[in-house]
């Protein structure tokens, strides 16, 4: 592998000419047209805390990834919502939620037809959760290219890699739908967000370069759609260094590009490959990582999961030492009328009493995986309208 650091690096130094999504393709945006008005309705960070209005705010809300899916207009991921379904959903959360939802190149912003760049179906949402007065976090893409490419991100890529269109049979699932490159990409959709109408709309909370980093390593034979589940990590070192070099990267062009919006590393933070124990606090140290993320899918009835080592608790400590907020991006609990299955009053109540524990111990978000227009299945993480969790989000004070 090329060593392309400093080649990464001398970007970061200007602003340049980028790319902005337009109806024929793509055209170019001046450095000036950047500049963005700071705000005080913008999400910021405080000492270790999120601000709204420049007070401390802790929030509450849902994942619905799904949400800017169009079959036969993009290839979309999991269900597709209406208009109406849409409106409604965000009208039942509490103003100032956030919801998290996935622009990824390859499902939600990618027309099928014409195999071009089309973000018509983000605006769609970012129009509906602006009308709402809800707020978003944009995952950009994921580890495993799952609805986007289906390539395994290994360390070469967080390496530099990202800088290379994947794009063709042997390296992604072949679709064709993923023409630019992670950086390219990155570039088209933020000024997109920022230049285009959602430059003054309150409905971007943050942005997420990507969901769920580990650079590990994929054996040949799983390459390039199998990987998960078989993934290696041969050196934690280098994965982590790989990791530090992506978000230093990415993050400070995101800065770049829009310096009214905070910056999440997307990690799960139970010790995956480049992130296990102190190298979780060394890849979130980065400038370019304004917030901090872990999932938590821990069973039975424990308020703050996991070990001594990667557990919950010492997540929080990390935070506290580099004096960022951390956020649980994803609390799931499966639930439904199924045999054997948690009742959905039974998630509730669990759910609640994690909320209020997680919060309490220095989380400043708490979003539930994950928001669906209805059930899937008997036993599920589903949520769908109507789930006595709903209600729960509703009964949190929010000013801390």
């Amino acid at each position: 592998m090329r060593n392309r650091r400093m080649l990464l690096l001398a970007p970061l130094m200007v602003v340049s000419a980028a790319i902005m999504l337009s109806a024929g393709g793509m055209a170019l945006a001046s450095a000036a047209a950047l500049a963005a008005t700071s705000s005080s309705a913008d999400i910021g960070s405080s000492a270790g805390h999120l601000v709204l209005d420049g007070q401390p705010y802790r929030f509450v809300g849902v994942n619905a990834y799904e949400l800017a899916t169009e079959w036969g207009t993009n290839s979309g991921c999991g269900a597709m919502v209406s208009d109406d379904q849409l409106n409604a959903f965000f009208a039942s959360l509490r103003p100032n939620s956030l919801v998290r939802i996935w622009a990824f190149q390859g499902s939600m912003a990618t027309n099928v037809n014409t195999h071009q760049i089309d973000g018509g179906l983000l605006d769609r949402v970012f129009s509906a959760a602006a009308a709402h007065g809800q707020r978003l976090i944009v995952s950009l893409t994921d580890q495993g290219g799952t609805c986007d490419n289906g390539h395994w991100k290994d360390p070469a890529w967080y390496d530099g890699g990202f800088m290379d269109v994947i794009n063709a049979p042997s390296n992604t699932d072949g679709r064709g739908l993923t023409r630019l490159s992670y950086w390219d990409y990155l570039q088209a959709i933020v000024l997109q967000a920022i230049v285009a109408q959602f430059r003054s709309s309150p409905a971007l909370g943050m942005w997420e370069p990507i969901s769920e980093p580990e650079p590990s390593t994929c054996p040949t034979q799983y390459e390039p759609r199998d990987c998960a589940g078989h993934q290696t990590c041969p050196d934690e070192a280098v994965a982590a260094r790989a990791l530090r070099h992506f978000v230093d990267v990415v993050g400070a062009e995101i800065h770049v590009l829009d310096p009214n919006h905070l910056v999440k590393d997307g990690m799960l933070g139970g010790g995956q490959c480049g992130t296990t124990g102190p190298e979780y606090e060394y890849v979130s140290g980065s400038p370019g990582i304004d917030v901090l993320s872990y999932h938590d899918y821990y069973p039975g009835p424990t308020l703050i999961g996991g070990d001594q080592w990667n557990g919950l608790d010492l997540r929080f400590q990390q935070a506290t030492a580099l004096d960022k907020p951390i956020i649980a991006e994803e609390m799931g609990m499966e639930a439904g009328p199924g045999a054997g299955c948690p009742s959905l009053w039974r998630r509730t109540n669990e759910v609640a009493a994690r909320v209020q524990a997680q919060l309490g111990a220095g989380s400043s978000v708490v979003l539930l995986w994950d928001w669906v227009p209805e059930m899937t299945s008997p036993c599920a993480f589903d949520i769908a309208p109507g789930d006595p969790v709903l209600n729960a989000l509703a009964s949190y004070p929010l000013n801390p």
